[in-house]
This record gives structure tokens, sequence and C-alpha cells, in this order.
């Protein structure tokens, strides 16, 4: 006999309507939390209206509930786990490189306006026109990572048109599509021990459907972490959830 406090190595995979990987699983996770919520079965009871035993249960109906989860994980700077957290879809991400030349633009004399591309270099400002261009951090300043630029109040620029050149590199990544995907429905597997006595433990829930809610705080203090919660979903000849003790 012995107590049990598990670390888990966990895994997650999409899966189809019979519960089969779609794909590659996802992982390893650092799991924060994965809870297994059993709710209180509904109770169907004949009740007995006779003299001697008025008020008793004469049979019952015992109907569980569906097996409820919780998952939740700080790998959050892996834009697919990020997505999760924001019921959206990380997709791919490019910006090919380019050279713009002599680009009409309109712009308001203290405000910033942001460049068709990040990543910019080479930023030249000269009248709507042609002409002499305008200076760099006297007329203008430009973050070139957000390809942003900010007209100067002090500066010769005055709201209106003006024409820009410039070139952007290329850039390739993740973007993640908040808000694009109301649910996952996913297998997780989490391999590990019960540091109690080191024997080895298999988690799986075959089939889940999994949503996140509540608030995602980008720029705290503390590290993100993706919540979700759902059902666990029935397949044909599994449990909601199995845990595995191994000799």
């Amino acid at each position: 006999m012995s107590g049990m406090v598990l670390a888990l190595d966990v895994r997650v995979a999409y899966v189809d309507a019979d519960g089969v990987p779609t794909g590659g699983y996802i992982g390893i996770v650092n799991p924060v939390t994965l809870g297994v919520e059993t709710p209180e079965p509904t109770r169907q009871q004949r009740t007995s209206r006779m003299r001697d035993s008025f008020g008793q249960a004469l049979d019952e109906i015992v109907t569980p509930g569906a097996t409820q989860i919780t998952f939740s994980t700080d790998e959050t700077g892996d834009a697919e786990v990020l997505g999760w957290g924001l019921n959206g879809e990380a997709v791919n991400y490019t910006q090919a490189s380019a050279t713009a030349t002599d680009q009409p633009y309109a712009v308001e004399k203290g405000k910033w306006f942001k460049l068709a591309h990040r990543a910019v270099s080479a930023l030249i400002i000269e009248p709507d026109g042609g002409g002499t261009p305008f200076v760099l951090n006297t007329d203008y300043m430009v973050d070139p990572v957000s390809g942003m630029v900010k007209v100067l109040d002090a500066g010769a620029i005055v709201t209106g048109d003006v024409q820009l050149s410039y070139s952007a590199a290329e850039l390739t990544g993740k973007k993640v599509n908040a808000g694009t995907r109301p649910n996952i429905v996913v297998r997780i597997e989490g391999e590990g021990i019960n540091r109690t006595n080191g024997k080895p433990v298999h988690v799986i829930v075959p089939k889940a459907s999994l949503s996140a809610s509540g608030t995602m705080d980008l720029v705290g203090d503390d590290f993100l972490v993706t919540e979700l919660s759902g059902s666990a979903l029935k397949l044909t000849g599994r449990a909601p959830v199995e845990v595995t003790y191994l000799d």
C-alpha cells in the first residue's frame, strides 16, 4: 500500500470521431494540472406509498454524470499550445522580402503610422513627388522591428502626403488566430512514476472535448498557463479515463 504523487510526461494528439490520432503527438508538455472530476450521479427512485414503508425507496436507477477533465500547461511558448488557451489556431506566418520605392503614405504630425511590412531597413522619407529627404530622429523616428514610423512634432514633416522607400526582410514563423476554434478534441497520454514508491504509472484520456475560458494576461509577470476544461467522451471498449499501475 502507498499514497500517490505523480510526475508525468504528457503528450497530446488530435483525434477523429473514433478517437484515432490524426497526426503526431504534441509534447512532451509540462502539466500544471490534469484533473478528473466525477460529478454527482442522477438518482431516480421508486418511492413507497404503502403504510408500513411509506417514503422508503423501493427501487433506484443511478445514472452517472459525464466525467469532466481539466488540463493546463505552461508550455505557452509553443504557438500550438498558446492557441489552445485562446480557443484559436496556430498557422504558418510568412513575410516575403520586399523593396518599396517612392510609395505614397498619408501621415499626421505627432502620430505613428504603420508601413506595409515589418523588419524594415534603409527607410527614406521624402516630400510627396520627391525632394530633399527628411532627417531621421529630427523629422521622424522609426521602430524597424514593427515597421512603425512617428512624425515628430518639432520636425519638418507636416500633415499630408509623403513618399517612402525602404527594404523589408523575409520573416517566417507562426501566427495564432484567437477565437477561431471553440474546442479541441484530443487524446491525452501521460507516462510517469508514482513518486512515493517509484513505480511506473500510465494515464490516458482516450478522447476529450476541451475548451479554454477566462483571461490570459499576455503582459503579466507570471508564466502564461493554458487552461482547458471539458468532457471525457466515451469510446467503444474504453473507459473515459484509464490509470494503469505497472509492476
